[in-house]
């Protein structure tokens, strides 16, 4: 009856215009107390209502400043209307049955998540006091190799403006708990507390759960992991997938992940599989806006909790990997064989010694030896799909169909560098070699300089393509200006004259680390003390870029 009453006693205001009625809550209480209702339970009433009315912004803050009742406009007045009038109606609801249910279709979550977002953001923008109405706790990984983070993609839809990687791992959930801890009565209050010793205590299950759903991962097979330090501080913000959305508070637990063997290549076969759910940052896109592809990585914590030391902490996190290169440092350079029956030379530059397998290789294994020394270094390979060799992060080919190739290559080579090709699980294989410590014959390479000592001129360096029977090993150039000192350099050189004055800083500093950049050592050589291009580089045709 209550409820009826201050239906009929809503002050009205025109459709067009401004004309508006204006009621006094003091009549309104009146009223109700006049029907019999007590005095105490007509105030409650009205102040409920009015609060409601006041949260929606219906009501003209002028007017109640001065104990009186006045819709702002009439879409306001509709809506006041509407809501009083479905709660004064037995019966009457706004939204259907199982609207809000967890089996609602995904356009009534996509429509009750931007109604939430719309409330929430409000909330919060217009009261600075806030609180949060959502508490969640979450286990995140650090899994590292060399300079890139692991990121997988979040469990909503992609939204502009949004965040779409994060570190892997995610929210605590109820199963995560023992079935007698599930059970106890107040179980859902204890883990909706910020300060959950239950929830600390059991957060590892969560880690465990989602490394698992996330990357297939398994603990103490694939990986051992370990608590860095203590929580974050708390972290709030209007977040939440789906229409799991409102203004929350999150406390993050960060681990460390140290993968086995086996954990490494499972991890990396199953991230080249991924489409794009997994997906490798380096520190640079974890702290930028988002990648040169769109893709951006959610840290907010971290930027909250390290502010400007957050680059720092990044690089003190450990390597992840279980692999330890073989072949890393200037003296442990190393140039692949231009043939299947030539030397590898080893060793510093200008100190190089030729290497030789006592058997030689056969045409496979060392197209096999190229493939494997160009994925190693990260350049173009288009591969055959019709073939099951497929190509892994962070040096590793996957393929049973080449193992036995892989063990007669490993064979022969491993007499006279140990450890350069390593095999795993008779399925996966690569090079055990830093990247900027690998490098290709000279043979694969063809330049070309233009220009003249009085003007400079443009130097162009190609490495050309090779085909393999699982595809093409794609080549690229190099080129840019040099000064003219450097064009007659390379001249001198090209007629085996030695060239005056300090040269090869000259050359080293206009053109050395792009050159090796492309694969190649050097382009010059002062073997027998007679300088001169570096044996088999030659000059590329006038009619081909490359050739």
């Amino acid at each position: 009856m209550a409820l009826k009453i201050s239906l009929s006693m809503l002050p009205q205001h025109a459709e067009e215009g401004g004309r508006r009625e204006v009621l006094s809550e003091g009549e309104l209480v009146a009223t109700l107390s006049g029907q019999g209702i007590p005095e105490d339970t007509s105030k409650a009433i009205i102040y409920t209502l009015r609060r409601q009315f006041e949260a929606l912004s219906l009501l003209d803050p002028i007017d109640l400043l001065n104990g009186k009742w006045a819709f702002v406009s009439f879409p306001a007045a509709l809506l006041g209307r509407s809501l009083l009038t479905t709660l004064a109606t037995p019966g009457q609801s706004l939204l259907p049955v199982g609207y809000w249910g967890p089996d609602a279709p995904r356009g009534d979550k996509e429509e009750q998540r931007t109604l939430l977002h719309r409330i929430e953001t409000g909330r919060v923008q217009l009261n600075p006091q806030a609180e949060p109405i959502r508490v969640v706790h979450v286990a995140w990984a650090w899994i590292r190799i060399d300079d890139r983070f692991l990121m997988h993609r979040r469990e909503d839809k992609v939204r502009p403006g949004e965040k779409s990687y994060g570190l892997p791992g995610g929210r605590f959930n109820l199963d995560d708990l023992p079935a007698t801890i599930q059970s106890q009565p107040d179980i859902l209050k204890e883990i909706f507390s910020p300060d959950s010793r239950i929830v600390a205590k059991y957060i590892k299950a969560t880690l465990e759960r989602e490394l698992k759903e996330e990357t297939g991962l398994v603990p103490g097979v694939h990986y051992t992991y370990e608590a860095c330090g203590h929580p974050l501080p708390p972290f709030r913000a209007v977040n939440g997938a789906s229409n799991r959305h409102a203004y929350s508070s999150y406390k993050f637990h960060l681990y460390q992940v140290k993968l086995t063997y086996a954990g490494e290549t499972h991890l990396l076969a199953k991230i080249s599989k991924s489409q794009n759910i997994l997906e490798w940052f380096t520190l640079a896109e974890i702290a930028a806006p988002q990648r040169t592809d769109g893709a951006s990585a959610y840290v907010d914590v971290l930027h909250q909790a390290w502010g400007n030391d957050f680059a720092k902490r990044l690089l003190e996190v450990p390597d992840s990997s279980a692999s330890r290169l073989t072949f890393i440092g200037e003296s442990m350079m190393l140039d692949l064989p231009p043939t299947s029956m030539a030397a590898f030379q080893l060793g510093k530059p200008g100190k190089e010694k030729a290497t030789r397998p006592a058997m030689a290789l056969e045409a496979n294994e060392w197209q096999l030896l190229m493939l494997l020394g160009w994925h190693a270094r990260g350049y173009q390979i288009q591969m055959d799909p019709d073939i099951d060799v497929r190509l892994l992060g962070n040096r590793w080919i996957e393929g049973r169909s080449v193992i036995r190739l892989a063990r007669s290559l490993h064979a022969k080579i491993q007499p006279i560098l140990p450890g350069l090709v390593e095999i795993r699980e008779d399925c996966y294989l690569s090079l055990s070699i830093s990247p900027d410590t690998l490098f290709f014959p000279s043979d694969i390479f063809r330049y070309r300089i233009v220009g003249s000592k009085k003007a400079g001129g443009r130097f162009r360096l190609a490495r050309l393509d090779i085909t393999t029977p699982w595809g093409c090993l794609r080549g690229d150039i190099y080129e840019r200006d040099v000064n003219g000192n450097a064009v007659a350099i390379i001249r001198e050189l090209e007629k085996g004259d030695d060239p005056q004055g300090d040269w090869e800083r000259t050359l080293r500093e206009q053109l050395g680390a792009e050159v090796r950049a492309l694969g190649l050592r050097r382009l010059w050589s002062t073997k027998g003390n007679t300088p001169s291009l570096i044996e088999g580089l030659r000059r590329m045709s006038p009619a081909s870029p490359t050739e």
